[in-house]
């Protein structure tokens, strides 16, 4: 469905300076995927998403879009493309002296359609999005959550394959969040639409998208199924993201503990765990079995359950007191079993 190949973003400052926004980045998005592109702010996803539509134009690369190379068309066919690619952004801009019916009407006025046919296809969408009861209000008559459902509403007029989404819940509260992602899961799954979220907020992440890149300073770090990243982040950007929403720094409390048992067994012989269970795992007391294989005590510093769209991720910190063949042999059988295990050194 979307093809970015090997794009790369430069830009010349006025004195001459040579920026890149990108370098080298490729991803390949499947119809019909919530597709997440995550990273702090400047990680360079905003110039990425422009590129999937051309609204920036890379230094280098090829932009696939449905089967077209957006990047070797012509002005004027790169403009009927755009019509198949919605958008909606962060500050929802729409034009307040238009009723929310017109501002989902407008981009189909600009192409001509007739009236009659305007109210057919509009009407709908704004059921869709829960507006029904708001059709002749005006922008400064609604809330946050409702103008965005606005713009989500507009940018569907045109049937697009495609939306795209920068930070287009990042002006919004928690539960106005929730909400808005629950619509745009519901469209992905009523109209098949490819949905791009563009966002820094992990927690968006793991409430909506199926698979996920992380960027940081104009690259792509880290990318893989949601639930993936989640158990077993490799960049320590990733796992700072992720510390958003499924905190792994562990608190001064747990620390002394840690060193105290140190003190007491030698620091060869104790270590810090952290586990990662996926799916039915986290229902498998494999820590009580291990403990009666190995004879050995494991002690639960802290551990969490989490809801990923459906699939559980168990996550515990254990403190381990073992010599070390037996410790390497309980960790293999751990590993064995389909647990992923991290040893946590920094402590």
């Amino acid at each position: 469905m979307i093809k970015l190949e090997h794009i790369t973003q430069t830009y010349v400052s006025p004195d001459g300076k040579v920026f890149e926004a990108l370098k080298d980045v490729s991803i390949d998005i499947k119809p019909g995927q919530i597709f997440g592109i995550i990273g702090r702010s400047g990680a360079g996803k905003s110039t990425l998403v422009r590129c999937i539509n051309l609204l920036n134009r890379p230094t280098k690369g090829r932009v696939v879009v449905n089967g077209q190379e957006l990047t070797s068309l012509p002005e004027d066919k790169l403009r009927e493309v755009r019509r198949s690619i919605g958008m909606i952004f962060q500050h929802f801009n729409l034009l307040s002296s238009r009723t929310v019916y017109d501002n989902v009407a407008l981009p189909l006025e600009l192409v001509g359609t007739p009236k009659a046919k305007i109210r057919e296809k509009i009407m709908p969408l704004i059921q869709l999005v829960g507006l029904e009861d708001h059709v002749n209000k005006y922008p400064s008559q609604l809330s946050g959550g409702q103008k965005q459902r606005v713009g989500i509403a507009r940018a569907l007029a045109n049937d697009p394959k495609v939306l795209l989404s920068d930070e287009a819940t990042s002006a919004l509260d928690p539960e106005t969040t929730v909400a808005t992602l629950q619509l745009l899961k519901r469209i992905n799954e009523k109209l098949g639409v490819t949905i791009v979220m563009i966002t820094h907020e992990m927690n968006v992440v793991k409430q909506i998208c199926g698979h996920v890149v992380v960027m940081n300073l104009g690259e792509i770090v880290e990318e893989g199924e949601v639930i993936d990243v989640f158990a077993h982040p490799k960049s320590e950007t990733t796992r700072a993201l992720i510390g958003q929403v499924m905190d792994r720094e562990l608190p001064p409390s747990i620390v002394a503990t840690v060193n105290q048992a140190r003190e007491t067994n030698g620091a060869e012989n104790v270590h810090v765990l952290h586990l990662s269970f996926i799916g039915d795992e986290v229902t498998e007391p494999l820590i009580s079995v291990a403990s009666r294989k190995f004879g050995i005590d494991f002690n639960i510093l802290r551990g969490t359950v989490d809801d990923l769209q459906g699939r559980s991720l168990g996550t515990l910190t254990l403190l381990v007191t073992a010599p070390a063949e037996t410790y390497r042999e309980a960790v293999d059988y751990l590993r064995s079993r389909g647990v992923l295990v991290e040893e946590i050194t920094n402590v």
